[in-house]
């Protein structure tokens, strides 16, 4: 009783100002905001320029095992958000299993493919075959409370599709694109990255109507539209620097659907992790959260701005 009566008591200065506790806790708050925002700057500072010459001077085989490492990290999110109570070993074999497709994929199909031949298909269904043989073969062996096997299972095999297949598109561009590559990579960061950071603070100048209140609050429709005019004004700067073979419509298109796609890309990820009462994905990023938490917009646009690639480079 004495040291609840203790904690109410405030202390003269602020009984001197008039103030509540309840301040205090703010300015604590507003500190612990001004930390985050320095390792936002801080990691930004030292990841940026090192992502930035791994694009420009990293062939595609340092560009893949980058994002294979990245693909690691993310899928070990994935199952650590869908099936947190699992132990590690379980959840990094389901992370291993779900990536043999996409691994696959990059070495066999396609034409840029380095190891393609007559049997490339063949290898590619062996692979989607092995994953889900794995999921099921891993979890009949495996004991454990048989009510939760079904969560691994469908953990695996949404994070082959998620974070696999999304990924491996990434890492197409620099296998497949030529020496229109490293444009591409530039231009779907900068349709992404700076569409964030339109709708951001358009949404805090303007914003008043909620876009998806139950998945991201803060989120409002105006700031869906400023991050749209972002996207959009990034596609025609790519026009006019690299691709001058492109028309304005086919610059809208790009922009229109790829913008489209990084919306949905973050406000699914938030889906994800709210469903599960997750607030962020990891830790792995000081200040920025985990691997999904930064890419979560880019590898949804990521598929479409490769096939656009794909159908109109020159």
């Amino acid at each position: 009783m004495e040291k609840a009566a203790e904690r109410e008591v405030k202390s003269p200065e602020a009984v001197s100002a008039g103030e509540s506790a309840e301040p205090v806790e703010k300015a604590d708050g507003g500190k612990k905001k001004m930390s985050n925002l320095g390792l936002r700057v801080i990691s930004t500072v030292v990841l940026l320029p090192l992502l930035l010459a791994l694009i420009v001077w990293g062939n595609h085989w340092m560009w893949a095992s980058f994002l294979l490492v990245a693909a690691c990290l993310g899928g070990w999110e994935f199952m650590k958000i869908t099936n947190g109570q699992e132990s590690g070993v379980t959840r990094g074999v389901s992370v291993g299993l779900s990536l043999i497709p996409a691994v696959a994929a990059y070495l066999v199909a396609g034409s840029g493919a380095p190891f393609s031949g007559e049997w490339s298909w063949l290898v590619l269904g062996g692979a989607c075959a092995v994953t889900v043989w794995g999921a099921f073969l891993f979890n009949c062996f495996r004991p454990r409370e048989i009510s939760r096997a079904s969560n691994v299972i469908t953990g695996t095999l949404g994070c082959a599709a998620y974070v696999g297949v999304l990924f491996l598109f990434l890492a197409l561009y620099k296998r497949d694109l030529g020496e229109s590559a490293n444009a591409w990579v530039f231009t779907l960061m900068a349709m992404t990255w700076l569409s964030d950071t339109g709708a951001y603070f358009t949404g805090r100048a303007l914003g008043k109507h909620k876009m998806a209140p139950v998945l991201s609050p803060k989120k409002s429709i105006e700031g869906a539209v400023g991050g749209f005019v972002s996207a959009l004004i990034a596609a025609f700067a790519a026009k006019f620097i690299v691709f001058g073979h492109l028309s304005v419509w086919q610059v809208i298109l790009l922009a229109v659907v790829s913008n489209f796609l990084a919306q949905t890309g973050d406000l699914s990820e938030s889906l994800l992790k709210r469903s599960f009462g997750v607030k962020d994905s990891g830790n792995v990023i000081p200040g920025h959260g985990g691997v999904l938490d930064r890419v979560d917009a880019l590898i949804f646009s990521a598929p479409w701005v490769y096939i656009f690639a794909r159908i109109f480079m020159v």
